[in-house]
């Protein structure tokens, strides 16, 4: 079964020819690799996208980019358009990094990504760093987005401990879309968070409410050198799937096929 890994973070150099060998050994297909965080400098950024890029460009099939970026910095819209347009970044990764997603002072990041038709992975749920910033990390605050439904988005962690919110916020994207799939905007990852006591509900709740075309997997690893715990996820979630009654049909759009859509790769 072909596995994608949409949730990998990048967090110092990194060799694509290791990276590889790391996926090929956990028999896992394609990562979405995040750029490294930077808070509050557009250079630092920048220089951190063509970091990223360098590991991606590698293997472009195998390993798509996700540009990490902070709305709040300025020129970061320029930035946001040049990773899409020109650096071959697949998407966008973004943590609310005490600023709400309502604001005002976004909205003109919010038009250029609608303008970019832009693919968003957001960090929703509790926050462990980036000092006291979970409050503004609760997926209510990202029905603004329906102002701009060219962007799609994921929300991250099934948005834990807001899962049932989460799953709220999908449900009325879902009704603004007119119930037309084409026009849905949003998506859930799956990457934990979410503790072993509630795993299997949070899953299942996620997947019949929305259907396992909108649910992707994700385990949070990094790179370098700790992907190892792939294997113990996708088992994790493979036992829960079998005992939930999904066919291997199902399985294989929840470990591949939904973040592909969102995330297509490069030839």
């Amino acid at each position: 079964m072909r596995i994608v890994d949409c949730h990998v973070h990048m967090t110092g150099p990194t060799d694509t020819a290791e990276a590889l060998a790391q996926m090929d050994a956990l028999g896992v297909e394609r990562i979405l690799l995040i750029s490294e965080t930077e808070r509050v400098s557009l250079q630092k950024t920048r220089e951190n996208l063509l970091a990223a890029r360098k590991v991606f460009d590698g293997a472009p099939d195998r390993i798509g980019g996700l540009a990490w970026l902070n709305p709040t910095i300025p020129g970061i819209a320029g930035l946001a358009e040049e990773a899409v347009t020109e650096l071959g970044f697949t998407g966008i990764k973004i943590i609310p990094d005490h600023w709400y997603a309502y604001e005002e002072r976004l909205e003109p990041f919010w038009e250029r990504l609608h303008a970019l038709k832009a693919r968003v992975l957001f960090h929703t749920g509790i926050l462990y760093g980036y000092d006291d910033g979970s409050r503004f990390c609760r997926p209510l605050w990202l029905e603004k987005l329906l102002h701009y439904p060219n962007i799609r988005f994921a929300m991250a962690h099934i948005s834990w401990p807001w899962c049932e919110e989460a799953l709220a916020v999908m449900g009325r994207m879902r009704a603004a879309a007119g119930y037309d799939k084409t026009r849905w905007q949003s998506y859930i990852d799956t990457t934990r968070g979410t503790p072993p006591h509630i795993r299997k509900a949070a899953l299942a709740n996620a997947l019949e409410f929305c259907g396992v075309e909108r649910v992707m997997f994700g385990t949070d690893g990094c790179l370098p050198g700790r992907l190892a715990g792939q294997k113990w996820h996708i088992e994790t979630d493979l036992d829960i799937l079998d005992e939930l009654g999904y066919t291997q049909a199902h399985k294989q759009r929840y470990f591949a096929g939904t973040a592909d859509e969102l995330f297509p790769p490069r030839s």
